[in-house]
Formats: C-alpha cells, structure tokens, sequence
C-alpha cells in the first residue's frame, strides 16, 4: 500500500520549538524564584507536556492515504475469484453461479471491502480522526486475525499437498514460478472455507473471533498511555503543591481533577468500545433474542451512551484546563482561600503569609524535580513507542 511517513521537517521543526518553548519555561521560572510565583508557567507547561510524544508519536506511525488504499483494494478484487457454490467447478466451463469467476465480473460482491456505514452505536468507528481509534480496536484486530488465520490454515494445507477439493490428487505446476497449481486451488465454497479453517456458512461472512491476546494489548497500551498523562498531571501538581503555602490548594486540585475526570473518560470508552464490539458480533451472527430488553439491544444501548456522553465530557474537560491555566496566569486564583491551600491545609490558614528570608530551596528541588519528571515521562513513552514500532520497520523496508 506504499505507506509513507508523516515526520517532515516541518513537523520536526515545530515540535522542536515546542521542546525549546518548555526549556525555557523551566529557566524562566527557576530564575525568576520568589517574583509571581504563583504566576510562573512551569507548572502550565509540564501539565501540557503530553503533547509533545502524542504528536511526535503520531508522526512516526507510516499512514496510507485512501486513494492508495482504496487502489490496493480494487487491485485485489481483480486478482481474486469467487469459488463455486455447490457443484464441482469446471476451469473450462462458461461463466455461471456454479463455477470459480473473477470478482470484478460480479458487481455486487467483493473480495475486500471498507464499510463505510455504522451502525448508531459503532459510529465513531466510521470517523477517521485519530482520537476515534479507540472503537477501531476490537472490531479491526478481528478481522486481521480471520484474514491471517484463514492465509495460515490455507498455506499449511499446501505445504502438506492438499488440495481444497479432497477428491483430486495433488497437481504439480510445470512453471517454476508458479508455487502452486490452479486446480490445488479451485473447489465449492464450502470446501474453500474448510480449507482456510473457517467454520461452513455458505455465503454469509465468516464470524469474526475475539482477537487473541486483546486484552493484553490494551493493558501495555493503557498503562503506557496513562502514565504519561498522569505523569503531566503529577508534575504540574508538584510544582503547585510545592510553592508557598505549601499543600493541595486551588491550583494543583485542579490539575488533578482534570487528570481524575480524563482517567473516568477512557475507561467509559473503552467500556463503550467493548458493548459495541459485543453487540456487533452478536448481531452479526444473528444470535439476537426476540425480546425487546435482552443483552444484545441493552450493549446497544450502554454503548451508545457512554460513547456521547464521553465526548460531551471530554469537550467539557478540554475547556476546563484551558481555562484553569487561563486563570492562574490572570491571577484568578490570588485569593484568601486558594493562596492558602485551604483544601488540603485547613480553614485555620487564612492568610498566606511568607516570612523574610523564607528558604525556597525546597520549592527549587521540588519544581526541578517535577519538570524532570514530566521530560522522563516524555522519553518513555517515545521510547516505549520506538521499541514497538521497531518489527515493523523491516517490514515496510521490504
């Protein structure tokens, strides 16, 4: 599919700048102890951290744009064919329902084929923006593994000489660059799905098992991913929680509520994306109880809803943190009960009061400590990445 990768020197470029950005966020604030401290943008930057590896990240990943794909896909619709339904297919025969065609000679049938409708609650698995590939998972990993399994019980049966119709002898091909011979390939459909190891069901797709080693998957893919997010969040909350008056305080709680609330938004969409991969295989197999409130409509439904509502909250969250770090650069928070971290100190600390001389050592430690804490989380999470990525690497080179 010739895919290609996004990292240009422009992307680069402008992340660099990024990077330079925050470096100099971290000087600025270190120089600058003891004048607006409540006001510096460490704390702002290192919340934002994140950011940086997910783009970076994203850029590293090759894509395929959908003119190549859909060209692949119509590439292998030609080569394809489509096997016999019941009567012993004849190579030479004219072209009916009953012997082996090409899929581009019957319109309404493909080999390969993108949906490109959803059903309501599978639609965000329809919408390409990244963010969306949480709904992709379960239902694209399915498919990947009938492919691969079907190719794999395919080639075993070859290896062995074993033809799809068990009737015929093997037929060894006089062209050395032909592997296999046609007739080892050709049979009824029942005797192709047999073959490829898939379950008898005539013309109906075959059923799409749960992807092997899913949960695994997205158990290494949640705790790299929320480590990094709660690695921003932590360092933010460090930086504030450190600076006097010490303690939770306005500042900091909200850094952590946010991360509290986006924590609560991946779990309920991946939970969403599970009831409406249930729901799917369910339907799709027709296994679907004739009452109207039964497991399959009551997955519909939950996954519905916590889709919408994930994304209304997510919005919300988004406006939230923007406008918490809005407000402490305005000073919004410079009041009695936020500079004196009442929250986590207590109503009897009414003033914030800092003596002459007061010693900042501490809060110097602490906010190099939370910035090196959010660049560690940063080179994990890119390094994790790398190492991920790496088998695939040789095989987009080949």
């Amino acid at each position: 599919m010739e895919q290609t990768h996004t990292l240009t020197i422009a992307a680069a470029t402008s992340t660099a700048w990024v990077i330079v950005a925050f470096a100099f966020a971290i000087v600025n604030s270190l120089a600058a102890l003891g004048k607006d401290i409540n006001s510096n943008g460490l704390g702002v930057g290192s919340l934002w951290s994140w950011l940086v590896p997910i783009i970076v990240g994203s850029l590293w990943i090759p894509v395929c744009s959908h003119d190549k794909l859909k060209a692949a896909i119509d590439k292998a619709n030609d080569l394809a064919f489509v096997a016999a339904r019941d009567s012993p297919p004849q190579v030479d025969a004219p072209p009916t329902t009953d012997t082996p065609r090409r899929v581009s000679e019957i319109s309404h049938m493909q080999a390969v084929r993108i949906y490109k409708k959803k059903k309501i609650f599978t639609k965000d698995a329809a919408r390409a923006t990244p963010v969306f590939n949480y709904s992709r998972i379960w239902e694209w990993s399915s498919v990947v593994e009938t492919v691969a399994l079907a190719f794999e019980h395919a080639d075993g049966n070859a290896r062995r000489h074993i033809p799809v119709d068990p009737r015929n002898g093997w037929a060894y091909t006089e062209d050395k660059h032909l592997a296999n011979h046609r007739d080892n390939r050709t049979g009824t459909v029942s005797q192709v799905q047999a073959y490829c190891g898939l379950p008898l069901q005539g013309d109906s797709e075959p059923t799409q098992p749960v992807p092997s080693g899913m949960w695994k998957r997205i158990f290494i893919a949640s705790v790299v991913a929320l480590g990094l997010q709660w690695g921003a969040a932590v360092s933010a909350a460090i930086v504030v929680v450190f600076t006097p008056t010490t303690g939770l305080g306005c500042r900091s709680g909200s850094y952590i509520l946010y991360g509290i609330v986006s924590t609560m938004i991946w779990l309920a969409l991946l939970l969403s994306s599970y009831l409406a991969h249930y729901a799917k295989t369910r339907h799709d197999a027709g296994v679907v109880p004739g009452s109207g409130f039964n497991s399959v409509n009551l997955a519909k439904i939950l996954a519905t809803f916590l889709r919408r509502l994930s994304i209304s909250v997510a919005g919300c969250n988004a406006i939230y943190v923007t406008l918490v770090c809005v407000f402490q650069f305005s000073n919004f928070y410079s009041t009695c009960y936020c500079n004196s971290s009442v929250l986590g100190r207590g109503s009897q600390h009414a003033y914030n009061i800092i003596a002459a001389g007061y010693d900042y050592d501490r809060t110097q430690a602490a906010w190099i400590g939370g910035a090196a804490l959010a660049g560690g989380c940063i080179f994990l999470f890119l390094f994790f990445l790398h190492l991920a990525l790496e088998p695939f690497r040789g095989l987009n080179d080949r």
